[in-house]
């Protein structure tokens, strides 16, 4: 049982994903991970082992960026009340 991790940065939202999986686990026709604030697909692979999103976290520097970058977001706030226009 080897796990190997995969990190996908958000430069948008500046979020970091920590992704992993059993490289000798059973394959999957479709394997899709989103993100769990606004839905974007953050990993997407065909027949490959059941991946699992461990940890997210905040980008504080992003002079050190991995290679596997997201650049959209759809987080919309939901808190805030909505503006009454008069």
């Amino acid at each position: 049982m080897t796990y190997k991790k995969i990190l996908v940065d958000n430069i948008v939202c500046t979020r970091r994903f920590h992704i992993a999986y059993d490289t000798e686990g059973a394959t999957l026709p479709q394997v899709t991970l989103q993100c769990p604030h606004c839905g974007i697909v953050v990993f997407q692979e065909e027949n490959h082992p059941r991946a699992a999103l461990i940890r997210e976290e905040n980008l504080v520097q992003t002079a050190e960026l991995s290679e596997n970058r997201l650049q959209n977001c759809h987080f919309r706030d939901t808190f805030s009340p909505t503006p009454v226009e008069k």
